[in-house]
């Protein structure tokens, strides 16, 4: 048998050098470029969607809506300053005002308004403060007092309406019912009056002349008490006495007055209280009148 021929051995191989890394793609770089192109697009698209919406109709209404608002928005905010600035102006203009009557009525401020104060406040301002807060108080006084008018206005316009009459600082509602003596003054009660009581001789003229225009007897409020004496309801006793010449006013029973058309300048007729007749009331307004 033959030997095998013996192999030769192999080379030991180099280690081969490292290599050095390679740069970097510039592929990557471009990578954001290419990401940014489609940015672009939409906000291109984005504007020209915006533009093509202001441009409609409903963008206009929309666009001259904003510019309302704003208007509107600055206008109010300049009245606001405005009228704060007045109203700076109004209180300034009253504290000189206060100040100059505060000065006006004692000259004795004059000195001490001249003289520097180590307080914020100088004396005279407390004055002036102290006035503003008196004026303040009348007012008050005064809007009270003219709530109180403008109701009695609006009562005498209401009677007015529903047939009051008025003479002098009174008025007076001629009934078209007929009820009692006692029964009429106890409606006159319900409206705020009393049975008529005459004060003075124009009065009595003044009632005459409405009782013959309306060709009737009327109740008034003169009656007889328990001494047999004639006296108004307002208490007084009559200072004058209009009896016609055939009024029975001492007789028994006859203890109530009416008047009567059918007369000259004494109209007042004694009879029973119990007759149903119209009635005079009359109503005097307090002194938010006068």
């Amino acid at each position: 048998m033959e030997n095998p021929a013996p192999t030769k051995p192999a080379k030991p191989t180099k280690p081969k050098k490292p290599t050095k890394p390679a740069a970097p793609a510039e592929a990557p770089a471009e990578a954001p470029a290419k990401a940014e192109q489609p940015a672009t697009i939409t906000d291109a698209s984005g504007f020209q969607s915006m533009v093509a919406f202001i441009t409609s109709p409903t963008g206009e209404r929309f666009v001259v809506l904003e510019i309302f608002i704003l208007t509107a928005m600055t206008l109010l905010i300049f009245l606001l300053y405005q009228k704060e600035m007045k109203k700076r102006v109004e209180i300034e203009m009253a504290m000189n005002m206060i100040r100059n009557i505060v000065v006006g009525i004692d000259s004795n401020y004059k000195d001490k308004d001249d003289t520097p104060a180590l307080n914020c406040f100088k004396p005279l301002d407390f004055q002036i403060l102290a006035a503003a807060q008196n004026l303040s108080e009348e007012m008050r006084y005064l809007a009270k007092r003219n709530d109180q008018l403008q109701k009695e206005i609006d009562t005498l316009t209401r009677n007015l309406k529903d047939g009051w009459v008025i003479f002098s600082n009174a008025y007076y509602l001629f009934s078209a019912e007929l009820r009692s003596w006692m029964d009429s003054q106890k409606k006159c009660e319900r409206e705020g009056a009393k049975l008529i009581s005459i004060e003075t001789v124009e009065e009595q003229f003044f009632i005459n002349h409405q009782v013959k225009g309306r060709r009737k007897f009327f109740w008034i409020g003169l009656f007889k008490d328990k001494n047999e004496n004639w006296k108004w309801l307002s208490g007084r006793l009559p200072e004058d006495e209009y009896w016609v010449y055939y009024s029975l006013h001492d007789e028994l029973n006859h203890d109530c007055t009416a008047m009567t058309f059918d007369c000259i300048d004494t109209c007042w007729i004694a009879v029973e209280c119990h007759l149903q007749m119209p009635y005079i009331c009359k109503k005097v307004p307090n002194d938010a009148w006068l």
